[in-house]
């Protein structure tokens, strides 16, 4: 069950780490960098809670049942 709730939080991260990637892309490009750090760290974090949520689901998938 565990496990389904990380899968769950990654499928939400990885549209707004899409999301901050085109908007800080489209912002560079057009020269508006009022707003691109907040996006920046946005989408950082959303990459992090990728990363976090599959080394957790490594662990998990790894760890020795005990009873």
């Amino acid at each position: 069950m565990r496990s389904q709730a990380y899968l769950l939080f990654e499928i939400v991260a990885w549209p707004a780490l899409a999301w901050c990637g085109a908007e800080v892309a489209l912002r560079m490009a057009a020269g508006a960098f009022d707003g691109l750090a907040s996006t920046a760290i946005t989408g950082a974090m959303a990459g992090l809670t990728i990363a976090a949520c599959r080394l957790r689901t490594a662990q998990l998938a790894t760890a020795v049942v005990r009873r």
